[in-house]
């Protein structure tokens, strides 16, 4: 009777322990099931090609979602930097309904920390993502007065300090919204030229570079005013219609900014776009932005007049063409292709280091739905036509493999997609299959910054 006992006891013991073992299997499996999911998530992510894995930042997967793994978004990695000469910074990169995320770009030369913005349509946001990168502040030098340690506080400081001067190509407020809203913050107040400890990068340095004084500050509250620049026509729609004292304060009247309208046509050297006299410039002449001229082209936006700036480095000749919105019209007659093509004429192609361009829609949107926006199939042509309009070499180049192609202001896929895919995978992969010369197609990703 005793054996039975022990015997019952130990059959009932290793049931107990087949049941445990059982579930913890069962547990098991579920967890295998959803490791094996990441992993060929992983692994697909590494089959893909991705440049942004450079040492010099945290692993995008912190900040970006596996989406961004399907087209190439440019790098800051060392290697893609070697023989770069300036450095994008998208502070925005959809066009509409993504407040926080509109088109506007600063661009800067390596070993420079001061910026200008092309297009302003989210300006904050932009700031504000780009200055939690790991490295960051020491790879571009810069400094915070002590008390700046929150998000917040580093990326007013990063406006007031860094960014220098606006070029705005059209005044929709998808390209302008960013800087009216951040305007109540973007100056410095002549009390920071004392600060202790001193500031000498970005604007803070310059003006020391410059030789002023706190004594020369004496008749305004603001050390220096940024310039916005357009055509007439955007300068006149953004001081009439949004810095009016109804729709946002005249700030400009309060000394913040200074207008310049700029002839579409004609070059402008940099240092005649700033509220210092050609004397005082002569000492800054081969810096940055003070070492480049630009040149802005009327472009056609469906009804409005849109903008291209053409930058060329007065000392090495490099060329960056930057487009506001334009294309295909929907409402009115406009030869917006032949208004690119007299940005192309002026295009040096060898020296050529980069495009700014907007595709805002698939190839399958009709023409009656554009309203003067571009397509993959639009942007391609252009590519094309760049190699025969275009200043050629001798003997003639014939691809863009050194022209990095960055594409803006793409809309978001709100319409359904038979693959569920955004609009920046759909149009990657359609502007890859159109891509007979080589340029290198950039899906920018918004505070990621991109060697040119």
């Amino acid at each position: 009777m005793a054996l039975n006992k022990k015997l019952i006891s130990l059959l009932l013991l290793i049931f107990i322990i087949l049941n445990i073992v059982n579930s913890h299997q069962q547990e098991d499996c579920d967890d295998d099931d959803e490791d094996i999911g990441i992993s060929a998530e992983r692994s697909e992510r590494r089959s893909v090609k991705n440049s942004n894995d450079g040492s010099n930042f945290y692993n995008l997967n912190d900040y970006y979602t596996p989406e961004n793994w399907n087209y190439y978004s440019g790098s800051f990695a060392t290697k893609d930097c070697r023989d770069a000469s300036y450095i994008t910074i998208p502070l925005g990169t959809t066009g509409g309904l993504d407040e926080g995320n509109l088109s506007s770009f600063l661009l800067t030369k390596k070993g420079s920390n001061l910026f200008i913005a092309l297009d302003a349509g989210t300006v904050w946001q932009g700031v504000r993502r780009l200055t939690t990168f790991k490295y960051f502040n020491t790879l571009f030098n810069i400094t915070y007065p002590s008390w700046a340690v929150l998000p917040e506080q580093r990326t007013s400081w990063f406006l007031k300090n860094h960014v220098m001067s606006y070029f705005i190509g059209h005044s929709h407020l998808d390209h302008v919204g960013g800087l009216i809203l951040v305007s109540p913050e973007d100056y410095l107040a002549k009390n920071w030229i004392d600060v202790q400890p001193p500031i000498n990068n970005g604007i803070m340095g310059l003006i020391r570079k410059l030789g002023f004084k706190p004594t020369d500050f004496t008749s305004s509250s603001i050390l220096q005013k940024k310039t916005i620049m357009g055509l007439p026509s955007t300068i006149n729609s953004i001081s009439t219609n949004l810095f009016n004292n109804q729709v946002w304060p005249n700030l400009p009247s309060f000394g913040r900014y200074q207008y310049f309208s700029l002839a579409s046509g004609i070059e402008y050297p940099f240092t005649e776009l700033v509220p210092y006299n050609a004397t005082t410039m002569s000492l800054v002449a081969n810096e940055f932005p003070f070492s480049v001229k630009v040149k802005p082209f009327e472009l056609c936006h469906d009804n409005l007049i849109s903008t291209s700036f053409l930058f060329t480095d007065s000392i090495s000749g490099e060329q960056i063409a930057f487009f506001s919105d334009t294309g295909v019209p929907s409402s009115v007659a406009c030869d917006w292709e032949g208004k690119i093509y007299a940005v192309w004429k002026q295009i040096k192609i060898d020296k050529l280091k980069a495009i700014y361009i907007e595709t805002s829609f698939p190839n399958n949107t009709p023409d009656s739905a554009m309203f003067g926006h571009l397509r993959p199939r639009d942007v391609m042509k252009l590519m094309d036509q760049l190699l025969v309009q275009s200043i050629q070499t001798s003997p003639p180049m014939t691809n863009l493999k050194h022209v990095k192609l960055i594409i803006e202001h793409i809309k978001p896929q709100v319409a359904e997609d038979p693959n569920g895919w955004t609009t920046q995978r759909v149009i990657y992969q359609q502007l890859k299959e159109a891509n007979n010369n080589g340029v290198r197609i950039i899906i920018p990703n918004q505070g990621d910054p991109i060697c040119i």
